[in-house]
C-alpha cells in the first residue's frame, strides 16, 4: 500500500451476541488479515449483553494488543444496535463490519478494502458458496423479495463483512434488524455500492435449524424495507 494508505486507519466493528465463535482464535484470523491491508487498524468489539466468556478472552487480549477496544451493553440490543455502538467509538476514516463468527477467509480482507477504490461501500459476496438445496432457495427467495422491494439486486446480504467509508455512516442510523439492509440503505442515500467476491471459510457452518418465528421476522425486516424506501421521501 502506498504512503497515504499507510496513514489510513480502519476501525473494524465486531457485534457478539448469541451467536459466536472462539474469539481469540476469530481475533487472530481477523488480526492477521487487517495486516496484509498494509494500514493502522482497530478491533472494536461490541458484547451484546451477558457474555463473560468472551470478555475474559478480550481482558486477555488488551494486555498485549492496545489496539483492541471492548464496548460492553447493559443487555442484548440486537445486532443493528452493537454495530452502532460501535460505530460510536471508531476512530477510523474507514469502517469495517465483520461477524463474531466464521463467514469469509480473513485474508481476503485486503481485497474487501481495495474495493473502497470504485465504491463508497464494499460488501463481501461468498464464492463459491456452501449450502444445499433449500438453503440457496432460501436465500434467491429472501433476494428476490428484497430485489422486488427496492430495485436494487445483491446476492449476499447477509454476509457481516462489509467496508464503507465514515461518511457512509454518518447519513444512516440503524434499528432492529436494519444491518442486513446496510447496502441498501447506504444506496439509498446516494452511495455508489459494489459487491466483492471473497473465498467462504470452511468454517462457516450453521448447523442448527431457522424457527417459523426467524422467518416471520425476515418478512417483517422486507415490509420495514418497503417503507423506508418507497415512502419516507414522499408524503404520506
Amino acid at each position: 500500500m502506498d504512503e497515504q494508505g499507510a496513514e489510513m486507519l480502519i476501525s473494524a466493528v465486531i457485534p457478539v451476541g448469541g451467536r459466536h465463535s472462539d474469539i481469540s482464535a476469530l481475533y487472530q484470523e481477523y488480526r492477521s488479515g487487517l495486516q496484509q491491508v498494509g494500514a493502522r487498524f482497530e478491533l472494536i468489539f461490541v458484547i451484546d449483553g451477558p457474555h463473560a466468556d468472551v470478555v475474559d478472552s478480550l481482558e486477555r487480549i488488551q494486555r498485549d494488543d492496545r489496539s483492541v477496544v471492548v464496548v460492553l451493553l447493559t443487555r442484548p440490543f440486537g445486532e443493528a444496535t452493537a454495530l452502532m455502538a460501535g460505530f460510536q467509538q471508531a476512530h477510523g476514516s474507514i469502517i469495517m463490519t465483520l461477524p463474531a463468527y466464521y463467514q469469509i477467509e480473513a485474508s481476503e480482507l485486503p481485497k474487501l478494502v481495495a474495493g473502497l477504490e470504485m465504491a463508497d461501500m464494499a460488501v463481501a459476496r461468498r464464492q463459491p458458496r456452501a449450502g444445499g438445496m433449500f438453503e440457496r432457495l432460501r436465500r434467491s427467495l429472501f433476494h428476490g423479495l428484497v430485489a422486488w422491494v427496492t430495485g436494487l439486486h445483491y446476492s449476499d446480504l447477509g454476509c457481516g463483512a462489509r467496508v464503507f467509508k465514515k461518511r457512509v455512516i454518518d447519513e444512516i442510523s440503524l434499528y432492529g434488524d436494519q444491518h442486513r439492509f446496510l447496502a441498501v440503505l447506504a444506496n439509498r442515500q446516494g452511495f455508489r455500492v459494489i459487491e466483492v467476491d471473497v473465498h467462504q471459510s470452511p468454517k462457516d457452518r450453521f448447523d442448527g435449524s431457522y424457527r417459523v418465528r426467524e422467518y416471520a421476522h425476515r418478512v417483517l425486516d422486507i415490509l420495514t424495507l418497503l417503507f423506508l424506501v418507497r415512502f419516507t421521501k414522499k408524503p404520506l
